[in-house]
């Protein structure tokens, strides 16, 4: 990244990802004959997305937000709130003990928090940041949101284990990483491809 005006350009890529994953649950829904087994596993690769890009954020981006923005610190403890509700209603969503009823409403509710909050990074959050914080320190949280986040014991790929594939994206935990580099043209090494 040359300038500061470029961030954060991988949470973007991030969200776009995780945007066409919703469009996809939307899709399943407004579909007649809805599969349960379809949801299910557009659901897990929900998770397989957004829980790493969760935890990212809090540890990088909401941080540097508490530095540069007078109301930062209520703005990331706000934000914490929301990623823990935004766990919650995934857990619920995805809860097999519940009909299938119950746990479309519980996806209808975590798809309108979920867009709410990417819209309020991307119009807010992301331009606040951008104009106050030192173009060094917003360099410097891009390349830490780009490090491949450890998986848990028997991870198959840097961002967890891998799973079935998202239409439209490589299967399992290079998803992101693949759509950042087709976005940037980079290829995986993080060299820009000719």
């Amino acid at each position: 990244m040359k300038a500061a005006e470029g961030f954060p350009s991988g949470l973007c890529a991030q969200h776009r990802a995780i945007e066409a994953l919703l469009r996809q649950l939307d899709g399943v829904r407004t579909r007649g004959g809805i599969s349960d087994e379809e949801d299910l596993r557009l659901l897990a690769a929900l998770r397989r997305l957004l829980l790493p890009h969760l935890a990212a954020e809090e540890e990088h981006l909401y941080p540097l937000a508490r530095r540069y923005l007078p109301v930062g610190r209520a703005l990331a403890d706000a934000a914490g709130c929301t990623h823990a509700s935004i766990r919650r209603l995934l857990d619920r969503a995805d809860d097999c003990r519940l009909s299938v009823t119950g746990r479309r409403r519980a996806t209808a509710v975590l798809l309108l928090v979920l867009r709410t909050h990417l819209r309020g990074e991307e119009e807010q959050l992301f331009p606040a940041l951008r104009a106050r914080a030192r173009p060094d320190e917003l360099r410097r949280c891009e390349r830490r949101l780009r490090e491949p986040r450890a998986g848990p014991p028997g991870a198959t790929g840097p961002g967890g284990p891998a799973g079935p594939a998202v239409r439209g994206l490589p299967p399992g935990a290079g998803a992101i990483t693949a759509l950042r580099d087709r976005l940037t043209g980079h290829d995986s090494s993080g060299q820009h491809s000719p």
